[in-house]
């Protein structure tokens, strides 16, 4: 079987590097982001999740195996139970609902990336939907674990540990490479698909990027 998936992530671990630098990610693990900060970005993930869980139902409906519907359904189950739980934790500690968080709009780059992700899940085949949410998780659990291991301590009385908690460890290691393993699976179905499931893989590790520069802003809008 070819390892198409490890030429995939290969492509984008530059950006995934350039992810790790970004400010908010660096006050995140230091713990300095200002309370403005951290309530945008956990706000504009939350309205991102929403929509990541569609991607999954749409992906799903075109599985032909009980097999890749059961995958599916586990991924999307391990993310919801992680991260699902400690965003709503956080955004009822300060004061908000699913309603406040709902009729917040978008910032233009989560626009981008919502809609460009729920496109091709939507639209594109089984591969290229699964490549355009992949690098979510698995660019998560690359550059937390990295900061990790260079900094054993950075959970160490950091007021935001019960976020990052979710983002290292064995068992998101463990997830990202059964899901990882399951997507090169599909590859080695599609060969030909290769260089397009490459460039999608590409666009949505930007538009995390992008993403990560957008949450240093803390400017939140709500629909009037």
């Amino acid at each position: 079987m070819t390892n198409y998936i490890t030429k995939i992530i290969e492509d984008s671990i530059p950006i995934w590097d350039e992810c790790m630098n970004t400010p908010f990610v660096q006050g995140l693990v230091n713990g300095t982001l200002t309370e403005e900060q951290i309530t945008k970005y956990i706000v504009e993930d939350t309205r991102y999740l929403l929509n990541y869980a569609k991607c999954y139902a749409y992906l799903i409906t075109k599985c032909n195996t009980l097999e890749e519907i059961r995958m599916y359904y586990d991924i999307l189950a391990f993310v919801k139970e992680g991260e699902t739980s400690v965003r709503r934790a956080f955004i009822t500690k300060h004061g908000l609902n699913d309603e406040s968080v709902e009729t917040t709009i978008p910032d233009t780059e989560n626009q981008i990336y919502i809609d460009s992700m729920m496109n091709w899940c939507s639209n594109g085949s089984l591969v290229e939907g699964t490549m355009a949410i992949l690098p979510c998780m698995l660019s998560y659990s690359y550059i937390f674990n990295k900061l990790f291991k260079e900094n054993p301590n950075m959970l160490d009385n950091n007021p935001f540990k019960e976020i990052l908690e979710g983002y290292i460890g064995n068992e998101m290691e463990e997830w990202c490479k059964i899901w990882s393993d399951f997507s090169n699976q599909l590859m080695n179905k599609y060969p030909s698909s290769f260089e397009k499931c490459k460039s999608i893989f590409r666009f949505s590790s930007i538009r995390e990027l992008e993403f990560w520069k957008m949450s240093f802003n803390n400017r939140l809008e709500f629909i009037k």
